[in-house]
């Protein structure tokens, strides 16, 4: 979903021209020894991830390194290369959360460099907890029942075997970084930020001297990250986001570097309309269970999608299933509706 620009300034101008052009952006100077490098994520509508390069000296620290594809680790290596770094010369990776488009190369960057490679506290790998890949998609695909997901669309937004196969091959953490950690590297101290919500390990790196800060999927200045309830872990996370979005509710005057779309200031201003959204969409959740939606998928059908509900097929079905889903578990630990049927299914 959509929750608009107002309030905030657009500092990465090249960046927004790019995301409205569908091209890809430009590799820029963020700040010194800060570098924004465009990596593809293919199929895909956010259509490629901003990493964040850090060079202070022999020290190279790859932020968000991006999915795992030919075309997008070309793009990396011919971005480093323009900064006289070789493959084998990263010392460190940094992923703001366990997300394919953010983690995804760690693995193989890691391989060829020997990098460590950093997660945040709480991001644990609930979605490959799995003995058989199989058995873990067919209580997917009952869970998607018990959402009220029609029979002949379950297959579509359960996770396949192929894909849980796939996430597990994401990269294990050599390092964990904890809520106040400082990482020091590119000649600044990031002072580390756990925002649960997007996902419950989330994590964003702020450099207070420098008034900059990486911002992962936490805060994009034109997009609502999706929220989602998803496999195991996840308790309330709406609830934890608007937390975190209150966490961030100052420092309006920091350069914040997304992993999408453009850089921007006035982070304070974006976390409130954010909240403020959350709050508007509870709202219309809550009428369509007052008018007698009894399941997710009955729920997500009448709520209003910015493509429209019947464009959207295989991921950003169940994505849309999973945010309604977060937003019905929301309402319910707030006292406010005593929740649908099937909901509590496969947690």
């Amino acid at each position: 979903m959509r929750a608009g620009t107002a309030g905030i300034t657009i500092t990465g101008t090249a960046q927004r021209e790019a995301w409205q052009r569908r091209v890809l952006p430009p590799v820029e100077v963020v700040a010194p020894g800060v570098h924004s490098v465009p990596v593809v994520f293919p199929d895909n509508p956010m259509r490629y991830t901003l990493s964040y390069v850090l060079l202070d000296g022999d020290e190279c620290v790859v932020v968000d390194p991006g999915f795992d594809s030919d075309e997008g680790h070309g793009q990396l290596l011919a971005a480093l290369a323009r900064l006289d770094v070789g493959p084998r010369e990263i010392t460190g990776i940094v992923a703001t959360h366990f997300h394919t488009d953010h983690l995804g190369m760690a693995a193989r960057l890691a391989r060829g460099s020997g990098a460590w490679v950093a997660l945040g506290r709480q991001e644990r790998r609930h979605i490959t907890a799995f003995e058989d890949a199989h058995e873990e998609s067919a209580l997917d695909q009952a869970r998607m029942l018990g959402w009220g997901v029609p029979r002949e669309r379950v297959a579509e937004a359960a996770i396949s075997p192929e894909a849980l196969l796939n996430m597990r091959q994401l990269a294990d953490p050599d390092r964990r970084l904890r809520d106040g950690d400082s990482l020091s590297v590119a000649g600044r101290n990031w002072r580390i930020m756990e925002t649960p919500g997007h996902t419950p390990g989330h994590i964003c790196l702020w450099d207070d001297d420098g008034e900059l800060a990486l911002s992962g999927d936490h805060v994009l200045p034109r997009i609502s990250p999706n929220v989602s309830l998803e496999i195991r872990g996840d308790t309330d996370p709406l609830r934890q986001n608007i937390e975190s979005l209150q966490r961030i509710a100052g420092n309006d005057h920091y350069e914040v570097c997304p992993a999408h779309e453009y850089r921007f200031q006035g982070v304070g201003q974006r976390a409130r309309v954010l909240e403020e959204h959350i709050e508007e969409r509870s709202r219309e959740v809550l009428q369509v269970l007052t008018a007698g939606a009894s399941t997710v998928h009955e729920v997500a059908r009448h709520l209003t999608w910015s493509r429209g509900w019947e464009s959207l097929g295989d991921l950003q079905f169940r994505l849309a299933l999973s945010e309604t889903a977060a937003h019905i578990r929301y309402l319910v630990t707030s006292g406010t509706h005593p929740g649908v049927p099937g909901l509590m299914l496969a947690e």
